[in-house]
């Protein structure tokens, strides 16, 4: 069956020496794999995927869909949005690069599309080519992520007895049992900081570009993106091997709030 689809390219895999297989997040289809014959081929020998196939573009694809294979045949495709600033700027692509990750853990192949999904990814790349400030941006999308696969946390709320949580001097959290707990239930969790809460509470139901201007105290976010991992690891029931994180803190010195 040929079809074609809008999609973004979020890892590149070399098959041959002329073959790439991409992995990438459809607007119609979700995450799907696809193998370019030819990409990799000498511009002399007449390769029309020249320029095309660059990490981070939103292309529309023509593809080759067989049942019950999980790997597609791209047989053309036309750039709509070639995201530059992504690859030039290290910060961009190294937040990027993260981002794409956490995609990757989170949404496995043969899901149904999501267009909340779909819409994420181009937000968080207008965000970061629009040099907004990464820490923020990164924390977020990652709410947003757990939020849209299943795996939501409370904040307003105790996750253990479901009472308000109301003015109460020291928060706790626990992972295992979904987010903030009030003081009667606070044996079961530990300290998590008032400011890492209200930045948590929002950011499922604010704008990515309005959490991008939220301020919190320095290694603040680094604070909050490790609560997110182990709130993750602990759901998803893995550890996460996230390539791009390391890179990422070098890069952008990890003490600092951005």
């Amino acid at each position: 069956m040929r079809v074609a689809t809008p999609a973004y390219i979020l890892r590149r895999i070399r098959w041959s020496e002329t073959s790439l297989i991409l992995t990438m997040y459809s607007l119609d289809y979700g995450r799907i794999s696809g193998i370019v014959k030819g990409a990799l081929r000498q511009p002399k020998s007449g390769n029309k995927f020249l320029g095309t196939l660059e990490l981070f573009n939103l292309s529309n694809f023509q593809l080759l869909r067989r049942e019950g294979r999980e790997l597609d045949t791209i047989t053309d495709v036309n750039v709509l949005s070639h995201n530059f600033p992504l690859r030039t700027s290290p910060e961009a692509f190294s937040a990027a690069g993260l981002f794409t990750d956490w995609l990757l853990v989170m949404v496995d192949f043969g899901n149904e599309p999501s267009r909340p999904v779909f819409f994420l990814i181009e937000e968080v790349f207008r965000l970061l080519m629009n040099d907004a400030p990464v820490w923020p941006v990164i924390c977020g999308a990652i709410v947003k992520l757990l939020f849209l696969s299943g795996h939501g946390f409370s904040t307003d709320t105790c996750s253990i007895c479901l009472e308000e949580i109301k003015d109460e001097k020291k928060l706790n959290w626990s992972h295992l049992a979904g987010g903030v707990v009030c003081a009667n239930c606070s044996s079961t969790g530990t300290p998590i900081k008032r400011g890492i809460v209200s930045f948590l509470s929002g950011a499922n139901e604010l704008e990515l570009e309005k959490l991008a201007r939220v301020k919190l105290w320095q290694g603040g976010y680094i604070q909050c993106y490790e609560l997110l991992k182990e709130y993750a690891q602990v759901h998803l029931e893995r550890r996460l091997k996230l390539k791009s994180e390391n890179v990422m803190k070098e890069i952008l010195n990890a003490g600092q709030p951005r």
